[in-house]
């Protein structure tokens, strides 16, 4: 057989093999542009022969950026990871990290190829320390299109974003070995709901092709173009702004049109995190309501992490009460989640700008808006910063006033107005040195964008 013909025969094999990945690939792609590489890698297993070794690598152009990307196949041999696959993936993830592009990577996997032995479980160590090198260098996002079993299960949380298709499943072990010891329904190990709203896993969750390849383009476009032109008008007038206005809302009127990315929108709810850009700047957006929970702070350290790898300054949104009052809580990890992210807000080294909308008192004033760990914090005239919340406050100085009363809770209400009035404003707070500015809630937009430019400066 002639050199042409050999070549004409493999191709159309990995064709015909890798058909359902290469069309992936291309609709994630910019016209044409993957270009593929170690193509023809292959083994012959006991199982069968390892077409692509059951891997797609190469670099493409996704969005107008470059970036590496690398697919497992599914569909041979199950997606098991053998040595070659693993050294086709290590490859891709250390040129990623020479070029310094993104890097972009796909997993529909069953796990190690278990015939290989010691050698599956190698390239996997390979693998994992690959990712662990790429992580805080260059932007790494992880897609789960089908299973993603084993030790690449570990690899959706060494990476920026995690996105998952709406019937992808992630699991340590087989779902069926896990849902056998537990007794549960194997149908519910490891879905896209449960890593969307009890892990916090997946950070967006997509139905198709396409929407995954809206999703990467949003993250990379904010990543890694840290400032575009302006898509809005920098002085737009936020009308609708006032109190008690719903988080969504809030985030509408301040940010650009239309270019909040929303990470783990389903997990721990109290607090809304995500990518956006304001006055054509890219940043990360923490928005707290309520009281706080140990995940919604392991929510926000995520994206804390990642603003400080690639230089997004952090707005905060405050109307919080501090944190969870709960037994569960308080006996699991609350102490220590809440203390880790009141440390990396301290390390950020990217400017911190903090308004607060409602509330902001104990833990949620000192972790989301206090001086020491905020450049520059604004608040709405309504605004209560305080130790206590104000009818806490209110029961622990009057208490006796209160006990003497006809009518208690009339006369307890009465009292925390007056000492939120007097003690926990924003003007008055401002007055002592713990708010820079207290502003109208509609130019909230502009007040943003000028502490922005400030401390934005010589960073």
């Amino acid at each position: 057989m002639s050199g042409a013909s050999q070549l004409k025969k493999m191709t159309d094999e990995l064709t015909k093999t890798n058909k359902s990945v290469n069309s992936l690939i291309e609709t994630l792609a910019d016209d044409k542009s993957f270009v593929e590489c170690d193509r023809f890698v292959r083994s012959e297993t006991e199982l069968g022969d390892a077409v692509g070794e059951g891997v797609v690598s190469g670099f493409a152009v996704i969005n107008g950026i470059g970036a590496n990307v690398f697919a497992i196949n599914g569909e041979v041999l199950k997606g098991g990871i053998g040595k070659r696959g693993a050294d086709k993936i290590v490859k891709c993830v250390d040129n990623a990290v020479k070029s310094g592009n993104p890097l972009v990577a796909i997993f529909d996997t069953s796990g190690a190829r278990f015939a290989e032995g010691v050698e599956a479980l190698e390239g996997y160590g390979k693998i994992i320390n690959a990712f662990s090198c790429a992580y805080g260098r260059v932007p790494v996002i992880s897609v789960v299109k089908g299973n993603n079993f084993g030790l690449s299960s570990y690899l959706c949380a060494v990476c920026d974003v995690c996105i998952g298709y709406e019937k992808s499943v992630t699991a340590s072990a087989s779902p069926l070995v896990i849902s056998a010891k537990a007794g549960i329904d194997q149908n519910k190990v490891g879905t896209a709901a449960v890593h969307s709203k009890n892990t916090g896993l997946y950070a967006i969750t997509v139905k198709s092709d396409k929407e995954l390849k809206k999703a990467v383009g949003d993250v990379l476009d904010i990543l890694v173009c840290n400032v575009a032109e302006a898509g809005d008008d920098v002085n737009r007038v936020a009308k609708s702004l006032k109190n008690g206005v719903k988080t969504e809302l809030l985030i509408k009127e301040i940010f650009d049109n239309g270019t909040f990315v929303g990470l783990r929108s389903d997990f721990a709810p109290e607090a809304v995190t995500g990518f956006a850009r304001i006055g054509g700047q890219s940043v990360g957006v923490v928005a707290v309501t309520d009281r706080v929970s140990a995940d919604a702070c392991v929510k926000i350290g995520e994206l804390l992490n990642t603003c400080e790898s690639y230089s997004l300054p952090v707005i905060n949104l405050v109307d919080c009460k501090g944190v969870a009052v709960d037994a569960a809580q308080e006996n699991g990890s609350l102490i220590r989640e809440v203390a880790n992210v009141m440390y990396l807000y301290s390390q950020l080294s990217v400017p911190k700008i903090a308004l607060v909308t409602g509330s902001a008192i104990g833990a949620g004033y000192t972790a989301f808006c206090s001086k020491s760990l905020a450049d520059y914090t604004l608040a709405w005239p309504d605004a209560q910063i305080g130790a206590l919340e104000a009818v806490s406050a209110a029961e622990l100085i009057y208490s006796d006033e209160i006990a003497k009363s006809k009518n208690k809770d009339a006369a307890a209400k009465k009292l925390a107005d007056a000492y939120a009035e007097e003690n926990m404003l924003a003007a008055n707070v401002s007055a002592k040195g713990y708010v820079d500015n207290v502003i109208e809630p509609s130019f909230s937009r502009q007040y943003v964008i000028s502490a922005l430019q400030m401390f934005g400066k010589g960073r």
